[in-house]
């Protein structure tokens, strides 16, 4: 359990996206102390001393500085964004050779410094290197997770907002699997002001031509490659996703939140030894009770799709191991 002494949260990796998660970190005031760690120990002491110079109109002060692996030792949580950079055109999964030669030497190093806490995996294929991270690091389950869906569901909801010119918070429903091109939204499962999305649009299909589920599903599927497409890539986003999850933990707020976790005979999903996201309870444990989401035949068999499609990478880096 986190407690109100201990909040040092250690940033791995400070490119566009450890750099951006740093700084929502900050902005956001969510720990004392925040240490950045980079395999260039030049760029984590210039982005901390770039950090460091707007204190004085932050919320809450933080101190923050570059560090190295014996950090990692009494922090809290360690969130781990190294990989290698996007090349335009492929997927996260075609990412997994190179992803793996720069995110195994981080794990051993935090391994071998003793950290206990709580690992977040946002390097890409996140739910290969979540399960990966697992058995490298041997923390117990409840320790270790990826971003995964979590940034999918702020989108879908985000599209659902823009369609509908309505606050997204309003939408109640979560992206599962993987955090990839099997992902998808389990409609059943959605609900908005009150009734199910699904009911919604046919209520006022005169005001939404041209909108179908399908459709929203497959531009929240997307979305991440079309922004690399517009700007190089994606971090702000991201950052937003993982500085709530930092929050979550640290603040133990027991939030409910679809993140990428080892899945083990839970409930009806039926699948086990596979990292998927499916909405889970999070606080200063970690991860906690799984939501049962009494998923249809065709979800169902969906996630079973996205599990193998994990599961096949996976084997890819098993030799690693």
């Amino acid at each position: 359990m986190v407690t109100s002494n201990r909040s040092r949260v250690v940033v791995v990796g400070t490119g566009s996206v450890g750099a951006a998660v740093a700084s929502a970190i900050v902005q956001q005031g969510l720990c004392n102390e925040l240490v950045l760690v980079n395999h260039h120990p030049e760029k984590a002491e210039g982005l901390a001393m770039d950090l460091a110079d707007g204190s004085e109109y932050l919320g809450r002060f933080v101190t923050i500085r570059a560090g190295g692996w014996e950090d990692c030792r009494r922090a809290d949580v360690v969130v781990v964004t190294a990989g290698p950079k996007p090349k335009p055109g492929e997927t996260r999964m075609q990412e997994l050779g190179a992803a793996i030669d720069i995110v195994d030497p981080i794990l051993r190093h935090i391994r071998d410094s003793g950290f206990d806490g709580i690992l977040i995996m946002v390097s890409n294929p996140v739910d290969v290197l979540g399960w990966f991270a697992w058995k490298r690091t041997g923390l117990p389950r409840a320790q270790v997770l990826g971003s995964g869906a979590a940034l999918d569901t702020s989108r879908m909801k985000t599209i659902i907002g823009e369609t509908t010119r309505l606050d997204p918070r309003l939408v109640s429903g979560y992206v599962i699997g993987e955090h990839g091109d099997s992902q998808f939204v389990p409609w059943s499962t959605v609900s908005f002001i009150g009734k199910s999305f699904a009911q919604y649009l046919e209520d006022n299909r005169s005001r939404y031509p041209g909108v179908t589920l399908a459709g929203i599903e497959e531009e929240t599927r997307r979305r991440g490659l079309d922004i690399k497409g517009l700007r190089g890539g994606t971090s702000y986003g991201i950052a937003a996703t993982v500085a709530g999850l930092v929050r979550m933990i640290l603040w133990n707020e027991r939030g409910v939140v679809s993140v990428s976790t080892l899945i083990d005979g839970e409930y009806e999903y039926g699948e086990r030894d596979v990292f998927l996201s499916l909405p889970v309870a999070l606080d200063g444990d970690g991860v906690g009770d799984f939501v049962d989401l009494h998923l249809s035949d065709e979800e169902l068999a969906r996630f079973h799709r996205s599990a193998a499609v994990v599961r096949d990478h996976c084997r890819l880096i098993a030799d690693r191991l």
